[in-house]
């Protein structure tokens, strides 16, 4: 699986997109610039986001860490390769779950690709989220 674009209204990316070129992409930038996030949001992309998670003293869930800073829902696209198709899943939030809504399709013809929201990650990288 190879990624291409990531495009995020998450924590302080607000439609913000990240391309990936050929070979390895490195991204270095300051503290507080958004590395953390975009990793954070790839993983919600792929997995969604674990709402039974709770607040402890020393951690925030994902859902209150990673709220829009705007105020606008949590949502992104991810548009990757994989076994020689161009695939593009959109996250949503549904209700009260947070990136809960998958769209998943075909880029060039917008074929529905089967992924469902509870398995996309696993389906697609062969491992659980965990």
């Amino acid at each position: 699986m190879k990624l291409l674009q990531l495009t995020a209204t998450f924590g302080c990316l607000q439609g913000d997109t990240l391309e990936f070129g050929p070979g390895m992409t490195l991204i270095g930038a300051p503290n507080g610039s958004g590395k953390s996030t975009w990793c954070a949001f790839l993983l919600a992309m792929l997995y969604g986001i674990d709402t039974t998670e709770r607040a402890t003293k020393s951690n925030l869930p994902v859902k209150t860490k990673y709220k829009p800073w705007s105020g606008q829902a949590m949502e992104g696209s991810l548009e990757l390769q994989r076994q020689g198709r161009s695939l593009t899943l959109e996250r949503s939030s549904q209700g009260r779950t947070p990136m809960g809504q998958l769209l998943a399709y075909d880029t060039a013809t917008g074929q529905p690709t089967g992924l469902q929201a509870e398995t996309c990650g696993q389906t697609l990288l062969g491992v659980e989220r965990s």
